[in-house]
């Protein structure tokens, strides 16, 4: 799909400089180019896209690494509840067991928790 778009946009900018073959003069500094309008334009246009690309490159870097390092993290959590869930399982077993043997010794003896009043 971003192909089929990238193609139509280029498209677009190779109209755009044919139908706007007037010449242009720039001058810069020092410098005088004289080139087509559509050329100039299409020129200024790229470069202003490939200054906002290097602009936004350390924005985007830092933010890629962030979620990498977040992701990283989501892990380890993830491995520390598991191991904190199979605690409270083995523990839960344990207090079961407990108390079956609890019950077990307060049937043998005959004491069911009431006192004689």
């Amino acid at each position: 799909m971003w192909m089929v778009v990238s193609f139509l946009i280029a498209a677009l900018a190779v109209i755009f400089a044919v139908q706007n073959g007037a010449p242009a003069t720039i001058h810069f500094f020092s410098w005088t180019f004289a080139q087509s309008q559509g050329v100039v334009l299409l020129s200024g246009f790229v470069a202003g896209f490939i200054a906002s690309m290097l602009i936004y490159l350390p924005t985007h870097i830092r933010n890629k690494l962030k979620i990498r390092r977040h992701e990283r993290r989501e892990v380890d959590l993830e491995g520390q509840l598991n191991a904190e869930r199979g605690k409270r399982e083995y523990f839960e077993k344990e207090h079961a067991a407990a108390m079956r043997v609890q019950k077990g010794n307060s049937t043998a003896t005959g004491n069911t928790g009431r006192s004689a009043d």
